[in-house]
C-alpha cells in the first residue's frame, strides 16, 4: 500500500527545502527525510518571494543536488516551487538560446533521463512539425529511461497562457502533479490563476528514476541540460496528488491546509 493510500490518497511530504540558510553550499530538508541539497561551490543567495526566507540565484552550471531521490516516480507524486526568471541571466525578452527548448528548475535523475522536468518549455502549437513554438510554464514527464526510442511520446502539462517578457524578475508559484490513478499530468500556477492537464497514453510505461533531486538543471541523454536562468525559492516534494486547492495553500501559507 502506498503512503497516499494509507492517508486516504492525501499527499505525503517527502521533501521541503525552505532556503532559510542565506549562505553556504547546502540547503536542509526540513521535512525530516534527510534529502539535503548540496552545491560544488557556494551559490549566490538572494531574497525569496514575499513571506519566504530566501532563494538561490542560478546561472552558468550551478546546481543543487541530493544524494538520493525524494519521490518514487513509478507512483503518483507532486512537486512545487517558487520560481523566477531573472532578466540579468535569461535576458529581458526571455528567449531561449539557439537550439534550446527548455529551462528546468526542478527534476529528479534517472540513469539516462530525468523522469520529470518542472520549469519552462517550448510548446509547439498545432502539433509536431508546425514550428510554431511558444514558451509556457510546464511540467513534463518522460515515458522511458535508458534510450530515446519509444512509441510513446513525452507528455507536457503546461500553463494556459504563454510566458510574456513582463514575467521577467517576477516570482511565480508552479506545481506539477503526476496522477497515475487518473492517468494525467497536471500543472497549477496559482499566482496566475491557471492550470493545465495532459492525458498519459494508455500504454504509458511507468518507471522509477530515483538517483537525485536536482535544482537548476535536468538530466537528459546522460548529461545535464536546461540550465535554469534565474532564482529558485522554497521547493516541496510529495508522494500522492496535490489538488489545485493544495497548490494555492502552499503558495499562500507554505503548508497544506491539513499539515
Amino acid at each position: 500500500m502506498t503512503d497516499a493510500a494509507k492517508t486516504g490518497n492525501r499527499p505525503v511530504l517527502k521533501g521541503r527545502w525552505e532556503m532559510t540558510e542565506g549562505s553556504g553550499r547546502q540547503v536542509a530538508d526540513s521535512s525530516g527525510n534527510g534529502h539535503t541539497l548540496s552545491a560544488v561551490r557556494e551559490p549566490r543567495w538572494t531574497d525569496g518571494p514575499a513571506g519566504t526566507a530566501g532563494a538561490v540565484a542560478f546561472s552558468d552550471s550551478l546546481s543543487l543536488a541530493s544524494e538520493s531521490g525524494a519521490v518514487v516516480t513509478d507512483q503518483s507524486f507532486s512537486v512545487a516551487a517558487w520560481l523566477r526568471l531573472d532578466s540579468a541571466v535569461a535576458g529581458a525578452d526571455l528567449r531561449f538560446a539557439p537550439d534550446w527548448y527548455a529551462w528546468t528548475a526542478v527534476a529528479q535523475s534517472g540513469s539516462y533521463h530525468s523522469p520529470f522536468y518542472l520549469g519552462v518549455r517550448f510548446i509547439e502549437y498545432g502539433g509536431e512539425g508546425t514550428g510554431d513554438f511558444h514558451m509556457h510554464w510546464t511540467f513534463a514527464v518522460a515515458p522511458i529511461d535508458g534510450s530515446d526510442d519509444s512509441t510513446v511520446e513525452w507528455v507536457d502539462a503546461y500553463s494556459t497562457t504563454e510566458i510574456a517578457p513582463e514575467e521577467a524578475d517576477r516570482w511565480v508559484f508552479v506545481a506539477g502533479v503526476y496522477d497515475l490513478e487518473a492517468g494525467v499530468a497536471r500543472i497549477y500556477v496559482p499566482t496566475h490563476g491557471e492550470r493545465g492537464e495532459a492525458k498519459l497514453p494508455v500504454d504509458w510505461p511507468k518507471w522509477n528514476g530515483d538517483l537525485s533531486i536536482q535544482l537548476g538543471h535536468a538530466w537528459f541523454r546522460d548529461e545535464y541540460v536546461d540550465q535554469w536562468p534565474g532564482s529558485i525559492g522554497p521547493v516541496w516534494a510529495y508522494s500522492g496528488v496535490l489538488t489545485e486547492a493544495d497548490a494555492v495553500s502552499l503558495s499562500e501559507r507554505g503548508r497544506l491546509a491539513d499539515e
